[in-house]
C-alpha cells in the first residue's frame, strides 16, 4: 500500500510526496532527479511541460499523474466525474441545441467571439445555469468580474434555485496563467465540474504589455491553449471560451489573438446583433468554426429574462 507521504514547505503547507512504493523504480529516481516527486506539481504543470522536462512517454506520466490524484484526494478520485459514462451539455436554448448541439462534446474547447455587448456573456451564464444540480461549473472572469445578479436572474427564470458555479476573478497575464495552469487543475481535482468557462481569452493579453515581448505572449497563449485542451480531455469536461472581436483593415472584424490561438480550440461561434428594425435583444448565432456542420450555419435568437433562447 502506498498510503499517504507528506512534507512540510518552506510556508509550513503540507505537501503530499511521491515515495519507491508508488512508482516503480526507474520512474521514481526520474521524478526525484527532476525535483518532481511533489504530488501537486503532477496534477497542476500543462502536460508539454512535464514531457520536456522529465523525457517520460506520454503513457508514463498519464500513470503518473493518476497516482497524484489518487494521493491529493483518493475519497474524490474514486467517484471521480471522470467515471462518468455520458454528460449531456446544454446552450440553454432549445433553438440552439437543436442547430449547434454537436459542438457541446467532451474533451472539447469552444470559442464564442464577438464584439462587445454581444450577448457572449449572457450565453456563458445560462449554460452555467444548465449545469445539473450535482454537478458544478467553473467561471473565470478576466474583465473584471461578473454579474452573480444576472445569473440569478437567469436561474429564477428557469425555475431553478442557483447556479453551482465557482468563480474566480483575475485581470493580469500573470494571475490568469497561475489560475488555469495551478488553481484550476486542483479545482477539477476536488469538484464535479462539468463546464468551465474562460471570460475572455484576450482581455488579459490586450490590457497590457506581456514581459518578453510577442515571443513570450505567443508561449503563454499557447500553454493555457495546451492545458485547457488536456484538462477538459483528462476530466471530461466541455471548456467554453469567450473571445473579443479586433478589427482587421482589409480583412473586417475577427476573432482577437489571431492563428496563435486559433489553432488551439476546436470549434467557433460568432455571435452579433441584428441591425433591422424591431430588432432589440436579436442575435444572430453562427458557426465559424467546426466540423460537424456546414460553415456558415446560423439561428436568430433573442435575449428574453431566461437569456439567450
Amino acid at each position: 500500500s502506498s498510503g499517504i507521504n507528506a512534507e512540510y514547505g518552506r510556508d509550513g503547507r503540507k505537501v503530499i510526496v511521491f515515495t519507491g512504493h508508488d512508482l516503480s523504480h526507474n520512474i521514481y529516481e526520474t521524478l526525484l532527479q527532476h525535483n518532481l516527486i511533489t504530488c501537486e506539481k503532477w496534477v497542476v504543470l500543462p502536460l508539454p511541460d512535464l514531457l520536456e522536462q522529465t523525457g517520460l512517454t506520454l503513457s508514463e506520466i498519464k500513470t503518473i499523474q493518476a497516482a497524484a490524484s489518487e494521493k491529493l484526494c483518493p475519497k474524490v478520485h474514486s467517484i471521480s466525474p471522470s467515471s462518468e459514462k455520458s454528460f449531456d451539455w446544454s446552450f440553454g436554448s432549445r433553438n440552439l441545441d437543436i442547430s449547434f448541439g454537436c459542438l457541446l462534446k467532451e474533451g472539447k474547447v469552444l470559442e464564442i467571439w464577438g464584439s462587445s455587448g454581444s450577448g457572449k456573456t449572457q450565453l456563458a451564464l445560462q449554460m452555467c445555469a444548465a449545469i445539473p444540480p450535482k454537478f458544478c461549473s467553473a467561471y473565470i472572469s478576466t474583465e473584471g468580474g461578473i454579474s452573480t445578479s444576472r445569473l440569478f436572474d437567469i436561474c429564477h427564470a428557469r425555475g431553478v434555485t442557483t447556479a453551482n458555479c465557482d468563480i474566480q476573478a483575475c485581470n493580469a497575464v500573470d494571475s490568469f496563467c497561475d489560475c488555469v495552469l495551478r488553481q484550476l487543475p486542483l479545482l477539477l481535482a476536488t469538484k464535479p465540474v462539468k463546464l468551465v468557462v474562460i471570460d475572455s481569452i484576450a482581455a488579459p493579453f490586450r490590457a497590457g504589455e506581456v514581459e518578453g515581448g510577442g515571443v513570450r505572449r505567443a508561449q503563454k497563449i499557447r500553454s493555457i491553449g495546451q492545458q485547457l485542451k488536456y484538462l477538459s480531455s483528462e476530466y471530461n469536461l466541455l471548456v467554453v471560451v469567450l473571445n473579443q472581436a479586433t478589427d482587421h483593415p482589409i480583412k473586417g472584424r475577427l476573432p482577437a489573438l489571431g492563428m496563435t490561438w486559433s489553432y488551439l480550440i476546436n470549434s467557433r461561434l460568432r455571435i452579433e446583433k441584428l441591425q433591422h428594425e424591431n430588432a432589440m435583444g436579436a442575435r444572430r448565432v453562427s458557426l465559424d468554426k467546426g466540423s460537424c456542420l456546414k460553415l456558415g450555419t446560423f439561428v436568430n435568437c433573442i435575449i428574453q429574462k431566461e437569456g439567450l433562447l
